[in-house]
């Protein structure tokens, strides 16, 4: 099974709330929630629509894995990024503060400054590293 499969199963079945091996809009929605994602419900809805080759209001997962290896590189590489982001973001603020990443970069072998890191990347000057911050210093 290739890693691609292995990330679409792993993301499928957190998403699919009630084991019912299909995800409903309202799962969807709420797996872009916790992922941070804010965009409009209309744009969710939308992508639901799309995803649901079918047109039986459910998303199985052969319908997203095949929608999802159609993205562009760019996007799959996005969507990884946001999944580190959120595995570093650990009070799920939508922002990554001194301590989780302190408790990152130790974790992974880095003995890094973490205030040199953050002065580096908050652009906006509020002390946090943001989303689009993020993907500035790995990029």
């Amino acid at each position: 099974m290739s890693s691609f499969d292995e990330k679409v199963i792993k993301f499928f079945k957190l998403a699919d709330k009630d084991n019912s091996n299909s995800l409903s809009l309202d799962e969807l929605v709420q797996v872009f929630r916790k992922c941070g994602d804010n965009r409009p419900d209309s744009q969710i809805k939308a992508l639901f629509k799309f995803i649901d080759t079918n047109s039986d209001n459910k998303v199985s997962l052969e319908e997203l894995k095949t929608v999802l290896a159609k993205q562009p590189p760019k996007q799959k590489k996005e969507c990884d990024l946001r999944a580190a982001f959120k595995e570093i973001d650990k009070d799920n603020s939508g922002s990554i503060n001194s301590k989780e990443l302190e408790v990152f970069l130790t974790k992974n072998g880095y003995d890094d400054d973490v205030k040199a890191v953050i002065a580096a990347a908050d652009k906006n000057g509020d002390g946090v590293i943001n989303f689009e911050e993020f993907l500035a210093l790995i990029n």
